[in-house]
């Protein structure tokens, strides 16, 4: 009797060890799915009460960004995600090493691309950012996105510019700076630092998965913001001479 007491009691510490261990494995992945799941149903109805944000806005920001980044796409989509993270990285001031927590926004987003409502991603921006600057600034970064790399969608923008950045001077899209994606005040190290990230984005070893019209298309892009680069950085030199 004895035996098989310990015999049963052996194992069920076995089989409570093991459902132990389970558990701690398998948590992770239960957080991460619950938060994926969270992230994408803010990103689809902006729920008012979605607190798991790493920074306030940011979440909003990458879903607008592909809303209107991705609604008629020229150049490559990793490229362009790749644009929307460092930009995402510049706004909210986080280190590259944070770069895989932007991307999984932009991922999500993308995967629900065809469910995003901008107005309602806008107007819930505009309520998590600190003030009008910030929302200024940001409706200026999408405005750069849009015109670099979906420009006849336009448009799609403009409702939620009156939302985001009522104010906001709407420019001329083929403006230098706004081939750039800069903004006009930029200082010289701001419009050189944006250059290099989008040289190294256009590199050949960045474009050799792609296709000889995919190639195509994103050197027609360098070359366009390499001219747009010089003049804008011609005009500021000379300002400040």
């Amino acid at each position: 009797m004895l035996g098989l007491f310990l015999i049963g009691l052996c194992g069920g510490l076995f089989t409570a060890g093991i459902g132990l261990l389970l558990g701690i494995l398998l948590e992770p992945l239960v957080q991460q799915f619950l938060y994926e799941k969270a992230v994408t149903r803010y990103l689809i109805m902006a729920d008012p009460h979605f607190t798991a944000e790493i920074r306030p806005g940011i979440t909003a920001f990458c879903g607008l960004a592909v809303y209107c980044a991705f609604s008629e796409q020229k150049g490559d989509p990793e490229i362009i995600q790749k644009d929307i993270v460092q930009h995402a990285l510049d706004l909210f001031y986080f280190s590259p090493s944070d770069g895989p927590q932007v991307e999984l926004l932009c991922r999500l987003a993308l995967e629900h691309q065809q469910q995003l409502n901008g107005d309602l991603l806008a107007e819930s921006l505009l309520a998590r950012l600190k003030d009008i600057a910030a929302a200024t600034k940001t409706a200026q970064v999408l405005k750069e996105l849009v015109i670099r790399y979906s420009p006849k969608e336009l448009w799609r923008l403009e409702s939620l510019l009156q939302i985001l950045a009522p104010g906001m001077e709407r420019g001329n899209e083929n403006a230098p700076w706004q081939i750039l994606g800069v903004s006009p005040e930029a200082s010289v190290q701001e419009i050189k630092k944006t250059f290099r990230r989008l040289a190294l984005q256009f590199h050949p070893d960045s474009l050799a998965s792609l296709n000889e019209a995919q190639r195509k298309k994103a050197e027609e892009s360098f070359i366009r913001i390499r001219q747009a680069y010089r003049e804008v950085l011609s005009q500021r030199l000379g300002d400040e001479s």
